[in-house]
């Protein structure tokens, strides 16, 4: 009992947790089973979803360079990965979708491969079909808008390319005139100066044939991306399943179910649920199942009765010719009923014809009258029985109905504290207390299992 042992003496400090959880299996159980429920449900009332999954490969084309670093990358995926993001391209798709761009930026996403020159693209619909169009327009207008910014390159190159070449072609016939203006000079022209203008000429022809050739192998038009895995092909539910969800629930609600197991355990007071008993000073003698008044002995487990009635029998004889006198006295009407003693007396006095023992029972007072005149007949009642039987059973009322039993414990040879798993500890240890503090040290404590818990709670005024 976790609870108990910071409020009495004597308990342990160090309460043994496994034992807490076993005690409070019930709270486990139904902590889990209410955790599995709520996962399964709210991944039931989760609407269908679908995501298709396209994957590209960028090819290297135009100025594109290795970003270095490895991975496999002949150009910056990293950055077309952001490109793809962007409200130019999303805005794109969502025109030819008939989307808005708020919901198909939510829809989408764009991803570099951790390897390679490789792209992902992923689009979520509520049918299949709609998944798999998105993510088709999504990798199409991508494609496009990269070759057209990678051939927007190219052309710009060539462009270039033309320009000086159209240059040079100027400057060639421009040292043929002055070429030619100089050979008409006759014996007068200058042979540096025709050796300069023709070695000139010479170069300009050499770097404009080398311009052709770039401009021959120049394609406006180059591949430089293309879907490897069709979005039809990798179309699958979105996010968790009804398993996973309910594996989920319940993980959460065994942690929920210990958390409190071990909260309800610290504040329980119950005596089945101390850790050990003998740390309160009880000694507990035995377990006996409850038998409720015109219950049939063969309907009841006899063996710990038998157990109980040789125990009370042989044990601590001081005088072997006479019997020996018990009190049955239960802790309250709380958790046991009214005539426990009574039953627990009966079930006693039957079990022991059986084996020869003689047991004799005191008639119970309800409502006894406590005088000297009572006190004297009690007395002499209980040692009557003592001379003609074995063992002189006399079963009071619960303390929480009267008292007279604390009284009647001193003048008997045995006290039984009559308890079930439900009593509270606190009710224990004060009937141990006052019971002591009128010199009795002979107790000891017998449960009554299968009691219905709450079933006899006393009537208040």
């Amino acid at each position: 009992m976790v609870g108990a042992s910071r409020q009495l003496p004597g308990s342990d400090e160090n309460p043994d947790l496994l034992a807490a959880l076993r005690r409070q299996w019930a709270t486990i159980l139904i902590a889990s089973i209410i955790g599995t429920l709520v996962g399964w449900a709210y991944a039931t009332s989760q609407p269908t979803r679908y995501e298709s999954r396209s994957t590209l490969l960028l090819i290297a084309a135009g100025d594109e360079q290795s970003p270095g670093g490895g991975r496999d990358r002949t150009l910056d995926v990293d950055t077309w990965a952001t490109v793809a993001r962007s409200t130019v391209l999303l805005q794109q798709v969502a025109n030819q979708l008939g989307r808005e761009l708020g919901d198909v930026r939510a829809r989408t996403t764009a991803t570099a491969a951790p390897t390679g020159d490789v792209l992902v693209f992923t689009f979520e619909a509520g049918d299949s079909d709609v998944a798999v169009e998105g993510a088709t327009v999504y990798s199409e207008q991508f494609l496009t808008a990269r070759r057209t910014s990678v051939n927007a390159v190219t052309v710009e190159r060539q462009q270039q390319l033309e320009d000086l070449q159209q240059d040079l072609t100027t400057q060639i016939a421009d040292l043929s005139a002055l070429i030619a203006t100089e050979e008409q000079k006759g014996d007068r022209a200058s042979e540096s100066q025709l050796a300069v203008l023709t070695a000139t000429q010479q170069l300009a022809i050499e770097r404009s044939a080398e311009i052709s050739s770039d401009l021959a192998t120049i394609d406006t038009d180059v591949e430089a991306g293309r879907i490897i895995i069709d979005p039809s092909t990798a179309v699958n539910r979105a996010g968790l399943s009804r398993q996973l969800s309910a594996m989920g629930g319940l993980f959460v609600g065994v942690m929920v179910g210990l958390i409190l197991a071990l909260l309800r355990d610290r504040f329980d007071d119950r005596y089945g649920s101390a850790t050990s008993v003998g740390a309160f000073g009880l000694n507990e003698i035995a377990r006996i199942p409850f038998a409720p008044e015109g219950t049939r002995a063969a309907r009841v487990s006899m063996h710990e009765y038998s157990r109980l009635i040789t125990r009370l029998t042989f044990a601590n004889r001081g005088e072997p010719e006479a019997g020996r006198s018990v009190l049955l006295l239960p802790v309250d009407t709380e958790t046991l009923p009214p005539e426990v003693a009574r039953s627990v007396a009966a079930t006693l006095e039957t079990g022991a014809k059986a084996t020869g023992i003689l047991i004799g029972v005191l008639p119970q007072q309800e409502n006894p009258e406590i005088s000297q005149a009572y006190w004297d007949a009690t007395v002499s009642a209980v040692h009557g029985l003592r001379d003609v039987n074995d063992l002189a059973l006399v079963p009071m009322l619960a303390l929480d109905r009267s008292a007279t039993g604390i009284g009647l414990a001193a003048l008997v040879d045995d006290t039984l504290l009559l308890v079930s798993e439900a009593t509270p500890m606190q009710s224990v240890v004060q009937a141990i207390n006052d019971l002591r503090a009128v010199d009795v040290d002979n107790v000891q404590v017998v449960v009554v299992t299968g009691v219905p818990s709450g079933a006899y709670r006393r009537k208040r005024s």
